[in-house]
């Protein structure tokens, strides 16, 4: 009897310590605890627990009726994040595929705090990020996961041309809210490509703390889908980078152009500020530095030109010899030797760049300014 008990006891602890290694396993971000299989082509229907730390949140207008405001995205077991949003009577829905479908999967929590950086405007699309506090946890399983997020900054420039995953709920071609969570890849476009397909939009709303993707094919984020995530995987695990803020729109004002790019909040330029609010968050990467690359946040120089922007800017190198009034032609920026450069903005331009960090000095280093640009 006494060797049965021990035997019992012994297989108690086996499984226990199984259990506690499932839930470790569960509690690692960015990973997919579902392994079905699923489409994944751009712009189509997702598939349940693909997405386990995107978020949908609603608007709790009565004891019965909500509706559905934008997506988010799980960090941790009591934190979201997304866009600028209205604090009053937010409900988060976790591990939900079909909006139609509340019970399958899905748990429900009350937010208790909204917090937005200082300077946040909506109207102006300014510091387009939001820490969303749960009331209560969630409870991580197939179909609830957090997202990693890198704990180190990375040049977005280094992501040029590299493509992410967008999901949400937005508008469809048919101009209709879809129910069924859509996924899609978009490429990071450069600044100079976004501020050439919209100048009167991107010049206004596009800083250093957001960035442009999209294919201009017809795939895009849209109308609903703002709040919600940009991911990128690397070395198998998934990661946030951008939220989704803005886009363009089509002829009539009323829908997104899904040829033209949209805007994301860069997460890696609020990393400092997420600790100052001690979210937690995981980066199973964190011994990895991103390699080192030179940051142009916005073209300065093309063919010893400034660039068209900065032209417009009422901007001209303070020190090139040249009348800075010489019938308004660009200024010719000699390579192999700095080149200092003064502003004449109007205040509200000045405080965007203040605001922004706008880098302008781009030390050459014996290469030509040529060479920047290619």
């Amino acid at each position: 009897m006494a060797s049965g008990r021990l035997w019992c006891s012994a297989l108690l602890v086996l499984v226990g310590y199984a259990f506690l290694l499932l839930q470790v396993a569960a509690q690692q971000c960015g990973q997919v605890q579902s392994r079905k299989q699923g489409l994944i082509f751009g712009g189509t229907v997702s598939m349940s627990g693909r997405w386990p730390w995107h978020v949908a949140l609603f608007h709790q207008e009565n004891a019965k009726n909500t509706h559905y405001k934008c997506g988010g995205t799980i960090i941790n077991r009591d934190t979201v994040l997304t866009g600028q949003i209205s604090p009053a009577r937010l409900q988060v829905r976790a591990g939900v595929f079909d909006l139609s479908d509340i019970l399958r999967n899905v748990q429900v929590v009350k937010v208790f705090d909204v917090i937005a950086p200082s300077g946040a405007n909506a109207v102006d699309i300014v510091e387009d990020i939001a820490i969303l506090k749960t009331a209560t946890a969630f409870t991580y399983d197939n179909f609830v996961q957090p997202v990693c997020i890198r704990s180190v900054p990375q040049s977005i420039e280094q992501l040029v041309g590299e493509f992410g995953t967008v999901v949400g709920w937005g508008k469809t071609e048919e101009d209709s809210l879809s129910t069924i969570l859509r996924e899609a890849k978009l490429p990071v476009a450069s600044a100079e490509a976004c501020l050439n397909s919209d100048r009167a939009l991107y010049s206004q709303v596009l800083t250093t703390k957001m960035y442009c993707a999209g294919n201009r094919n017809g795939t895009l984020s849209c109308n609903g889908d703002s709040g919600g995530g940009m991911f990128f995987q690397m070395d198998g695990y998934w990661f946030l980078r951008g939220i989704t803020s803005f886009s363009s729109s089509n002829d009539q004002a009323t829908l997104c152009d899904p040829y033209g790019y949209a805007g994301y909040t860069d997460v890696s330029k609020y990393l400092d500020w997420l600790r100052q609010h001690n979210v937690k968050f995981e980066d199973p990467l964190q011994d990895q530095k991103p390699a080192t690359a030179p940051v142009v946040s916005f073209p300065l120089i093309s063919n010893g030109l400034l660039h068209d922007w900065f032209r417009d800017q009422s901007m001209q190198p303070a020190d090139s010899g040249q009348d800075s009034s010489d019938n308004g032609k660009p200024a010719l920026i000699e390579p192999g030797r700095t080149t200092r450069l003064q502003l004449s903005v109007d205040p509200a331009t000045r405080k965007l760049l203040q605001n922004n960090e706008v880098v302008l000095k781009v030390p050459l280093n014996g290469r030509s300014v040529e060479s920047l640009f290619t």
